[in-house]
């Protein structure tokens, strides 16, 4: 008993999960109308390419980057005035400390973040520059969380758990109000799923106002906890694994968000990391959109033929947030183009002379490919020859292009040539792969 009272959130208790409920969401939206974007629905270019009416529902634009200024907000003016006084004290892996770091100083609330030790410098920079105190403590998310709730506990300061909270909770689920408006004909949503929240408001407000609106939660298969939760029917604890989503990478969920949610939520679908980065590639060169990698995983859902069921239905996808820094977007974009077939990594050994390397790269300028990084890896002599092992990542058109460039190499350098790539790397690759990849 006394190790829970030590560490005990009422607002999250397991005992005790607290019911969202729409008038409390209506009051919510009131408070925010001041403060957070009306982001826009915006039918995608590629409706008919999809043979989906698809809309992408922009909270990129909000003022911190993504939706969790809606939470945050609502928290924060919920608060009593002796607590804005003394202060808040968060934990986060980078967007709601953002959006608490910017509205916080809007407030003149002081605000501790406490971030696990892999945050990314970026979103850490970001906080400070906002004007919050950050304090990197932690593993990942839930040892933060303890230490925050310690530095709660003796400074006498207001512990919010951001992606649990019910006010967090009611302020998400102003977005299903906007939606409903903007889009009166909707057939389904799909939206990320990290720890819960949004998924459980969106569903509660959503089935009560438009009760045939399908909503879909999507988890990248690497971190599921939601997913496993709602399969073994209580919440579950999953180790955290890399992923491009790094924003739904948590390894438990939320308490209130689990009771909601399963009430409400119609399916959970679980993505390839190829098929996030093949969203993230597509947001931003064919519908002009930066988005982070839990912001693309509805339209990876799409992407990965996940819900043939919604052809031709009108369905929005939630792009949740844009906060994703330079070197994880430049990875994102090269995985996302490796798994289109239009980046293709290989290695080639020959012989260490201008007509050698001439010759290479004659057959690459010949098949139309673009040479994007060339560079020798080792130099080795057999007898009085000298040989080099020369690594090239060349640009390709299409899936089909990168199998012809496959073929030329290997019928050019049948014994040096090895494809790093996949699927190139395997032998066994035909164009008949080409149809199985983008089904």
């Amino acid at each position: 008993m006394a190790r829970r009272n030590e560490d005990f959130d009422e607002f999250c208790d397991p005992k005790n999960p607290r019911d969202i409920k729409q008038p409390d969401v209506e009051d919510a939206a009131q408070r925010l109308k001041a403060h957070i974007v009306n982001s826009p629905c915006v039918p995608s270019r590629f409706q008919r390419e999809f043979v989906i009416k698809l809309y992408y529902k922009l909270e990129i634009l909000q003022k911190s980057g993504s939706f969790k200024d809606r939470g945050i907000v609502n928290m924060l003016q919920l608060l009593p005035l002796e607590k804005k006084k003394l202060g808040v004290v968060i934990a986060s892996i980078g967007n709601e400390a953002a959006a608490a770091s910017y509205h916080a100083a809007q407030m003149s609330i002081p605000l501790i973040v406490v971030m696990p030790q892999n945050v990314p410098i970026a979103k850490l920079q970001k906080c400070h520059n906002f004007g919050a105190k950050v304090i990197v403590q932690g593993s990942n998310l839930m040892e933060s969380q303890k230490h925050a709730r310690s530095i709660a506990r003796e400074k006498g300061l207001a512990y919010i758990n951001c992606r649990d909270h019910p006010h967090i909770l009611e302020g998400y689920g102003t977005l299903a109000l906007e939606i409903v408006d903007q889009i009166p004909n909707l057939d389904a949503v799909i939206v990320p799923v990290g720890a819960g929240g949004l998924a459980a408001a969106l569903a509660t407000v959503l089935k009560t106002v438009k009760p045939n609106c399908l909503i879909y939660g999507v988890q990248p298969e690497s971190n599921h906890a939601f997913f496993q939760s709602l399969e073994n029917g209580d919440p579950t604890f999953a180790p955290i694994q890399p992923t491009i989503a790094d924003a739904i990478a948590t390894p438990n969920i939320g308490i209130n968000s689990f009771h909601n949610a399963k009430q409400s939520l119609d399916k959970m679908l679980l993505v390839k990391e190829d098929c996030i980065a093949r969203s993230i590639v597509h947001l931003i060169e064919k519908e002009r959109y930066v988005c982070e990698g839990a912001g693309a995983c509805p339209l990876a859902a799409i992407i990965g033929s996940l819900v043939p069921e919604l052809k031709t239905k009108n369905v929005v996808c939630i792009l949740t947030g844009g906060n994703i820094d330079q070197s994880t977007l430049n990875r994102c974009l090269d995985r996302g183009l490796s798994a289109e077939g239009r980046l293709v990594k290989f290695s080639v050994g020959i012989k260490n002379n201008l007509t050698a390397n001439s010759r290479l790269l004659n057959l690459l300028a010949q098949g139309g490919f673009n040479v994007i990084r060339y560079f020798k890896e080792k130099l080795w002599t057999e007898n009085e020859v000298c040989l080099a092992t020369i690594k090239i990542v060349c640009e390709a058109k299409c899936m089909e292009h990168a199998l012809e460039l496959k073929r030329i190499i290997e019928r050019a350098y049948p014994c040096t040539s090895l494809f790093e790539t996949e699927p190139f790397n395997d032998k066994r690759t035909c164009p008949c792969y080409i149809r199985k990849h983008l089904q």
